[in-house]
């Protein structure tokens, strides 16, 4: 990519920023070159120069832009020995500190939720560890997206067959309701959600606080290292002192968190936050 293609490639970004709301600015060039491919195509624009003079008249191509450029990949339990390993070393130690503290609130940051997969998986699993005992609990699971179209399905709660496939005939018939050829997740599993629009790359601070368990999978290969540090850094302070992070399977946290995160599960990105404060 020659300089003249990066120096519009980052005026384009900074137009998308102030004019559309929507900060892809620190995101890795390559991810975004092979995405905004396809609504060059779609616009018959051939440059991004052109492509900017386009959004000078066609404003509701910004929400389209944010659409594209939106990582949507998604699964029910997706990395399934991450969900174990969760269930086996975080659920046990976080259940038995909260009942000692007679603490009854279970708080949950789904950060890049998507279509709602991962935050109705997290759900899923604490009932399936609770079992009876979840009515004790006041289990809130905030759920959020920069797509808000991914988020007005996520609320949805209603996947096909294919998008279900990977789960239990247990699973299915216990958390979802099985009508006219698709799957909804059952009301008692939709109500610890709460879905919100949140940029995890904007200077905004995060909606949530005091927090027990975090996860941001499989977002911040697609972010330049100055970026990842500070998102790491957002979702470090949102963490209850003893909190847990959950990263994807091919993140890691930078050299500044290392001191104060514990690893419970290099190849789960299992963390943990071991009270040193900045």
């Amino acid at each position: 990519m020659s300089a003249v293609d990066i120096k519009e490639l980052n005026l384009l970004l900074e137009r998308v920023y102030r004019e559309g709301g929507y900060d892809f600015r620190d995101y890795r060039h390559g991810t975004l070159i092979r995405r905004l491919e396809k609504r060059l195509h779609a616009t018959r624009t051939r440059t991004y120069r052109d492509y900017i003079q386009f959004l000078d008249t066609h404003p509701e191509e910004y929400e389209k832009i944010a659409e594209c450029l939106t990582i949507k990949v998604s699964g029910f339990f997706r990395n399934s020995y991450a969900f174990q390993q969760v269930a086996r070393l975080v659920f046990p130690d976080l259940v038995s500190e909260k009942r000692n503290r007679q603490d009854q609130s279970l708080r949950v940051w789904s950060a890049a939720c998507a279509r709602g997969e991962e935050p109705y998986s997290i759900a899923i699993l604490f009932a399936e560890f609770l079992g009876h005992q979840r009515q004790g609990f006041n289990i809130s699971i905030y759920a959020t997206d920069i797509s808000r179209q991914t988020l007005k399905e996520a609320r949805a709660g209603i996947y096909s067959p294919k998008d279900t496939e990977g789960l239990s005939d247990m699973i299915l018939e216990n958390y979802f309701n099985h009508t006219n050829g698709h799957y909804e997740v059952m009301a008692d599993i939709k109500e610890t959600l709460h879905f919100s629009y949140f940029d995890l790359t904007s200077m905004a601070r995060p909606p949530f606080t005091n927090l027990d368990l975090i996860f941001c999978c499989n977002v911040l290969i697609y972010l330049q290292k100055q970026l990842q540090e500070r998102v790491l850094d957002k979702l470090y302070h949102s963490l209850h002192s003893q909190g847990y992070l959950i990263l994807g399977e091919s993140e890691t946290p930078p050299n500044s968190l290392h001191a104060k995160l514990g690893c419970l599960d290099r190849k789960a990105r299992i963390y943990k936050k071991v009270g040193v404060h900045l």
